[in-house]
């Protein structure tokens, strides 16, 4: 159950309005209850986000948190609201405060779990990360940080879309997870000639935040050619095969390096497509960065998202005859967007 920042024993204080940073619209209330209800409010679409916020709340209920450290406490979970974070915030505090030293250590740092960066596996024992020939080779903390001997600065899993990783943490005699992260796909895909940069600046920010609210999705399709579109839309029409697209050739966004499909991920890591599953949440995150989301049609594609400022989702096949006779290029200049250099 959410707790009441009004009448609950969560953080309370004097009203006043300044912007909080991860929410979006204009100034909230800055006490401490005002925030954390402006927060469950942004991730009202992400119901592991606020079962992390519920656990960070009750946690810190009984502390005697004055206002500003309740306020930077509740910013610092937003930055990237999970139960990984949650448990960083908690020990920050009890290490500030000084009390029970293994306790703050066991909530800095992940009791096990698993890291692949770079290519390379690691463990993690209590926040250190150990090879495959069990030396330490870094550390590894709840807010996300990586830090590799020999390495600076310190990285973030989840900036770092490539990164596979696992926190887990004992709570009452097991091991549970904090943080499940697979990598962002084929993110190839999103450096292909054909695809336009803003709009993969866009997904791979759509990407970063995603994970920073714990949720694992991956690219699984961007640029896909007119011909391709055209054998796509025979299917289940002149063609075997159920019908996927009611696009034809030039008709999708997809066709002009300006849309791509994301997706969540399994347990194994691979691509994704569950009914119960965060994506009207991603489909805010995207709103965020300035893309379109398909989940809002009559109907729903769900993993979709479209770049195309100053033109409708209906609008792509008004550009054909100028892809025709420019190709990429001519369509991003007609639309204001020309690559640059």
């Amino acid at each position: 159950m959410h707790s009441d920042p009004g009448n609950g024993p969560g953080p309370s204080g004097a009203a006043g309005a300044r912007p909080l940073s991860g929410v979006p619209g204009a100034a909230v209330d800055a006490s401490p209850a005002g925030r954390e209800q402006a927060i469950r409010e942004a991730l009202a679409a992400n119901p592991q986000a606020l079962a992390a916020l519920d656990r960070l709340v009750a946690n810190l209920a009984g502390d005697g948190l004055g206002d500003a450290r309740w306020l930077q406490a509740l910013e610092d979970f937003m930055a990237a609201p999970n139960a990984a974070t949650a448990a960083y915030i908690e020990g920050r505090i009890a290490q500030e405060r000084g009390t029970d030293p293994a306790r703050t250590r066991a909530l800095l740092a992940p009791e096990a779990g698993t890291l692949t960066i770079d290519g390379q596996v690691h463990a993690i024992d209590r926040g250190v990360l150990l090879d495959a020939d069990g030396r330490r080779v870094g550390r590894i903390t709840n807010d996300g940080l990586v830090r590799l001997h020999g390495q600076a600065p310190a990285r973030s899993v989840y900036a770092d879309l490539a990164a596979r990783v696992l926190l887990r943490e004992r709570v009452d005699g097991r091991l549970a997870t904090l943080l499940d992260l697979h990598p962002a796909g084929r993110l190839h895909l999103l450096d292909e000639p054909g695809v336009h940069p803003d709009l993969a600046q866009r997904v791979r920010r759509t990407l970063v935040r995603t994970r920073e609210e714990g949720m694992s999705m991956q690219v699984n399709q961007v640029y896909r050619p007119v011909a391709g579109q055209d054998r796509l839309y025979a299917q289940g029409r002149t063609a075997p095969g159920e019908i996927v697209t009611r696009a034809r050739g030039g008709h999708s966004w997809h066709n002009y390096g300006l849309a791509a499909d994301v997706v969540f991920s399994t347990p194994e890591g691979e691509p994704d497509w569950p009914d119960a599953a965060n994506w009207t949440r991603y489909g805010q995150i995207a709103a965020d960065h300035g893309l379109t989301w398909g989940g809002t049609w009559s109907t729903p594609d769900r993993p979709h998202v479209e770049y195309h400022p100053g033109l409708g989702a209906g609008d792509a096949g008004g550009l054909i005859d100028t892809y025709r006779r420019g190709g990429l290029e001519a369509v991003w200049e007609r639309m204001g967007i020309g690559r640059r250099p």
